[in-house]
């Protein structure tokens, strides 16, 4: 699991884009510990990632960012 690979690989955290109004997309990662990042907190290369999203069609307004912490 991708979690597990980047914990033993040291990583602090793990961070993904999602829709926030598919049933079985952020209510699924939440069981897995993410939680909501705010837009504030984000890094500039996520934030970057959630632009380009936006360029691909991925409609920003239905996208959220989430973070797990280890």
């Amino acid at each position: 699991m991708a979690l597990a690979w980047a914990r033993g690989a040291g990583y602090r955290q793990v961070t993904l884009t999602t829709f926030r109004d598919v049933a079985w997309n952020a209510p699924f990662y939440a069981r897995c510990g993410f939680r909501e990042l705010p837009l504030a907190d984000a890094s500039p290369e996520l934030l970057e990632l959630r632009r380009l999203e936006g360029t691909h069609g991925l409609p920003n307004d239905r996208r959220i960012l989430m973070r797990v912490e280890f």
